[in-house]
Order: C-alpha cells, then structure tokens, then sequence
C-alpha cells in the first residue's frame, strides 16, 4: 500500500464566495455541509491491493482540496462530444481519481450557480457511448459529503462509483469492476464491522 498527504490548507469556508477567484461564479454555493465535510488537504492519496488465498481486491483514490480542484481547467471534449456535452463538461472539475493505476476512473464536481448541492460526475472508459455518451459521463447519486462518506467505507475499491449511477454491470467491460465489487463485499464486512455494507450489496445486486 502507497499513501500520500500534503502539507495542510486553509478551510474551504476561507474561499467562500467563490466569484472574488472568478466572476463567472457569480452565485455558486458552497453550502454549510459542503464547508464542513470538505479536506483541508492539498490532497489525500492512496492506493492499495489485497491478494488473499482466494480472491484480490484493489482500489485507489486521490482527492483533492475542492478550491484547488475548482481552479484547474475542465476535462476535455472529443470530437465526437455534443453541444450539451460539450456544456457539461465546463463546468466540471475533478475531484478525485486514479493516477497511480491510470485506470481512466475520475469523479468530478459541478459548478453551477444558485444550486445547493453541487452534482458529483462520474466517468469511466467503459461508460463510453458513441452515440449518447461520447465522453463517459454519468450524474452520481451521491453529494460531496455522501461521496465521502461512502470512499470511507469503499477505500476507493475500483468499479465503488459505479453503484451510484445509472448503469448495470452486466456488460462484459465492467466484469473487472463487478468482481472487484463482489471481493470487496466478500472481505470488507468482516474487516470493518464498524460499518453497514447492506446497502452496498443491495445496490451491487440490483446491477448485476
């Protein structure tokens, strides 16, 4: 296992209201919980493998101070991404993702004014659709706070994001990530009683 931390920041409160970094943010909304919950890290790395007798299980994430992730520029458009596409994806910033693996999974924020939530996005390779969804992208059911949360939980576990959108994982691409999901829920539970992985199971079922 590999682990990073940076050197501690400033509260994300101490970057509120965020149209003094940029005008055009003129009425983004960064709520109480967002404040609350939100690193005080630069970042916050690590990635991690098990190999047991029977199964392997790997996972990893690297999260970033929310102000520090805001103020890099947005992912970028293919050419085959629509004008909604195209959109979406300004006003998304990452919030976490996998270097060390370079596996393609990231997850992103949304800034949009006069929202109290601000959406969490999701992309992955295999989400790919080059119809409808050129650029991997789908909204998670997950706010920041939850987003937390749940990492605690998952330890950045690869494939975790993918219960929390709207996508099965019946499709060949995704066999990587159910099996790492069913070896997670297999060994996690007992490792760390302290949390309810029901609800987890209960997701991963109903996308299988």
């Amino acid at each position: 296992m590999e682990h990073e931390q940076e050197d501690m920041t400033f509260p994300l409160a101490r970057f509120d209201p965020l149209s003094e970094t940029d005008p055009g943010w003129t009425g983004v909304v960064l709520s109480a919980g967002i404040k609350e919950c939100a690193l005080r890290f630069a970042s916050l790395s690590c990635s991690w493998s098990f190999r047991g007798s029977e199964r392997d299980l790997h996972g990893e994430f690297f999260l970033r101070h929310v102000y520090l992730a805001l103020i890099e520029d947005p992912p970028l458009c293919n050419d085959l991404a629509s004008e909604r596409e195209r959109e979406l994806l300004s006003g998304l910033r990452m919030i976490d993702s996998a270097p060390r693996r370079a596996t393609g999974e990231a997850t992103f924020i949304r800034v949009e004014p006069h929202k109290e939530n601000l959406e969490l996005w999701y992309q992955d390779r295999y989400l790919f659709d080059e119809k409808d969804n050129t650029q991997g992208f789908l909204r998670m059911e997950l706010d920041y706070c939850g987003y937390l949360d749940t990492l605690r939980m998952t330890k950045g576990a690869f494939g975790w994001q993918m219960l929390f959108v709207d996508s099965s994982l019946r499709d060949t691409g995704f066999r990587a990530h159910a099996d790492n999901l069913r070896n997670m829920l297999d060994v996690f539970p007992s490792a760390f009683p302290q949390y309810d992985y029901t609800p987890l199971r209960n997701r991963l079922e109903a996308r299988l």
